[in-house]
């Protein structure tokens, strides 16, 4: 019984100070944090969540598909993968010409959902009136979420199977365990 107890605070103590030795390979840069929550604008009175996630939430696949480029920069333990500079460099890049775009799409598909929204809640518009505006939406989503494709694809090329394996594990390990 005593070994048992040992043994786990052992191994609680092991997997905590790995943590604490793991780094991220980059620091998110708050300006940056800011200016897309300022791109995110106010949040829909009728959001079911207490904060939005922008832009992820406005991709067709928001929640089963992984954002592997800040999982690999940002992540608190993503210097398990070893990056090499060029591999850093490459997945920096990536976020410099990716996020941007997604940003600016995010941003356009969540002004037609609020459209949408006040058209048939506050001004009781027929549904039937509404609907290309709703294959606009969808269509709208379907792009974002074809670049998140390719942007998935484009990491998949820069890292080793050994590395994507790691990253793998680190999008299926919460940053902050207490988000889950």
């Amino acid at each position: 019984m005593i070994t048992k107890k040992i043994l786990t605070i052992a191994g609680a103590a092991l997997l905590l100070s790995a943590n604490a030795i793991a780094d991220a390979n980059l620091k998110k840069n708050p300006d940056n944090v800011k200016k897309i929550q300022q791109a995110a604008g106010e949040k829909s009175p009728y959001y079911r969540t207490k904060k939005e996630a922008f832009p992820k939430d406005y991709f067709l696949v928001s929640q089963n598909l992984p954002f592997l480029v800040g999982v690999a920069l940002f992540h608190p333990n993503s210097d398990t993968l070893k990056l090499d500079k060029k591999q850093l460099e490459a997945i920096v890049e990536i976020k410099k010409t990716t996020v941007p775009v997604s940003v600016k799409m995010a941003k356009e598909i969540k002004a037609m959902e609020l459209k949408l929204a006040k058209a048939i809640l506050e001004e009781k518009k027929d549904p039937k009136s509404l609907y290309e505006l709703v294959d606009k939406i969808s269509k709208a989503r379907t792009d974002l979420t074809k670049a998140h494709l390719n942007c998935i694809h484009k990491i998949q090329n820069i890292l080793s199977d050994a590395q994507y394996k790691v990253l793998l594990k680190l999008a299926a390990t919460p940053a902050n365990p207490s988000t889950k």
